[in-house]
């Protein structure tokens, strides 16, 4: 049921519109389109895999952007029914969450299509980029958790999010290596949990490595901590946002 209404979502995100579900793919190669364009003109990229570490960056971001966006609404959106019917009011941030494994099917195909084009063969190391994306999906699911509460309190948070998204794209390491940083930038990546989950995936599709165990405590602990304290501070909060529809 929850992935019918998963599919429902994302057909109905692009109604009207002449190209449908193709958007889904077309939004991040543009996204792509731009900052491949902009990156090897304004410097010398000397690294031949740039192309395909630029994708993997701008697909998990363009994923965290859409999943946490609509899981931030998934509440207010759907009031009518919770005004409604007597139903599990955290099944919508996980309906959320279950069109972005839509969209993720989508953005696959996306980057292995690229591969081609840039001639780039991924190793065995992608046998462990389902962990990844799982782990990507609990960390988008936990963020949710914590919009739809905040949003349904307070609309404001709609657009102090859309600017924290906007930051995240220049924080987390989709157009610059990360050991190419230091200092502050260097101090938010190893904070930010996107960042560390783009790293791993970085590391797995585009230089065909192993991550070492130290490299996946910390965006396991966070990803699940944020997770549970989402989930803890939604079940505590969501029968006063029924009240605020």
């Amino acid at each position: 049921m929850i992935m019918y209404f998963a599919w429902n979502n994302m057909k109905l995100r692009f109604k009207g519109s002449y190209l449908g579900l193709l958007w889904t793919a077309l939004e991040p190669l543009f996204i792509f389109g731009i900052l491949f364009l902009v990156m090897t003109t304004i410097r010398d990229v000397q690294r031949e895999e740039f192309g395909v570490y630029l994708i993997v960056g701008v697909l998990f971001y363009h994923l965290f952007a859409k999943g946490t966006i609509s899981g931030m609404t998934s509440l207010v959106q759907n009031g009518g029914i919770l005004k409604s019917l007597n139903i599990e009011k955290e099944i919508f941030p996980v309906i959320s969450t279950g069109t972005v494994c839509y969209m993720l099917i989508v953005h696959m195909g996306v980057l292995f299509g690229l591969m081609s084009i840039f001639n780039f063969v991924p190793s065995e190391s992608m046998i462990l980029l389902p962990v990844v994306l799982a782990l990507f999906l609990v960390l988008i699911l936990g963020v949710s958790y914590f919009l739809s509460i905040l949003f349904g309190y307070l609309r404001d948070v709609q657009p102090i999010w859309s600017v924290l998204i906007y930051a995240l794209l220049f924080i987390s390491p989709i157009f610059w290596y990360v050991n190419e940083v230091d200092g502050v930038l260097l101090g938010i990546q190893q904070l930010n949990p996107l960042g560390q989950i783009i790293e791993l995936a970085h590391k797995i599709i585009v230089f065909g490595e192993i991550p070492e165990i130290s490299e996946w405590v910390y965006p396991i602990i966070i990803v699940f901590g944020i997770l549970f304290s989402g989930y803890a501070l939604f079940k505590k909060f969501e029968d006063g946002v029924v009240e605020n529809l």
